[in-house]
């Protein structure tokens, strides 16, 4: 992987854990501005299932909130970004 497709995936990253994690402290409508502005990162995480609108069987709502995978893929992302940074820290 060249520097740069590690910089896009860093930024990658760093953006799906951003709207998991909002989902997660602050859940936000479909309709918010930070669902229109994170629209493809909203898109993967709910693609991937790590956060739904989805109430209970038969209802669903107008806020994304994080998933037991989401849970989950938040502590990976975490732990994978303390890494990054611990080591960009070291080596600079």
């Amino acid at each position: 992987m060249t520097r740069i497709e590690k910089s896009e995936y860093l930024e990658n990253l760093i953006l799906l854990f951003v709207v998991i994690d909002r989902s997660w402290r602050k859940p936000f409508t479909v309709k918010s501005d930070f669902a229109r502005v994170g629209a493809l990162h909203v898109a993967v995480a709910a693609s991937e299932g790590f956060m739904t609108t989805k109430i209970d069987e038969d209802s669903w709502g107008k806020r994304w909130f994080i998933t037991p995978e989401g849970q989950d893929i938040h502590e990976e992302i975490s732990s994978t970004l303390k890494e990054v940074i611990y080591k960009t820290h070291i080596t600079h």
